[in-house]
C-alpha cells in the first residue's frame, strides 16, 4: 500500500515547523508578481569532493523546503526569497535559489544562499 506522503507526512511538518515567506518569481514567471507561500527554513554541513574522497568542511548551505502541492509554478533557481520575522523569530533576509532537489514525494529541497544585488560602478561623468 502506497503512502501519500505529501499530506500524511509533509503536510503535518508544513503546519507544525513552516514560517511565511515571500516569493519573487524571476525566472520562473518573469512577468508574475511576488506572491506569500511558507516553508521550513534549515541550515547543514556541505560535503565537499576532494582527492581523498568526500570530506565534511567545516561549511554549511542553507535549505528552504516546501511542499510541491502548495505551488501552482514551482519556484526554481535564481528566484529569490524572502524570509520576514515571524511570531518572534528573527528575519533571515533575501536568498535567491541556487539549487533544488525533488525527493519523488512531493517536497522539494531548495538550496538558497543570501542575495547581494549587484552593486552599482559609477565612472565619473558616466552612469
Amino acid at each position: 500500500m502506497a503512502i501519500d506522503f505529501s499530506t500524511v507526512v509533509y503536510l503535518q511538518c508544513m503546519d507544525t515547523f513552516a514560517r511565511g515567506i515571500t516569493v519573487f518569481p524571476v525566472v520562473s514567471q518573469p512577468t508574475g508578481a511576488a506572491y506569500f507561500a511558507r516553508g521550513i527554513l534549515d541550515t547543514r554541513g556541505t560535503a565537499i569532493q576532494t582527492d581523498a574522497g568526500m570530506v565534511v568542511m567545516s561549511d554549511q548551505e542553507t535549505i528552504l523546503d516546501i511542499r510541491e502541492s502548495e505551488f501552482t509554478v514551482v519556484p526554481v533557481q535564481g528566484d529569490r526569497i524572502d524570509i520576514p520575522a515571524e511570531n518572534g523569530i528573527p528575519a533571515a533576509g533575501l536568498f535567491e535559489i541556487t539549487d533544488a532537489a525533488w525527493n519523488g514525494g512531493g517536497e522539494i529541497t531548495l538550496t538558497i544562499r543570501r542575495y547581494e544585488p549587484p552593486s552599482q560602478t559609477f565612472v565619473l561623468g558616466k552612469k
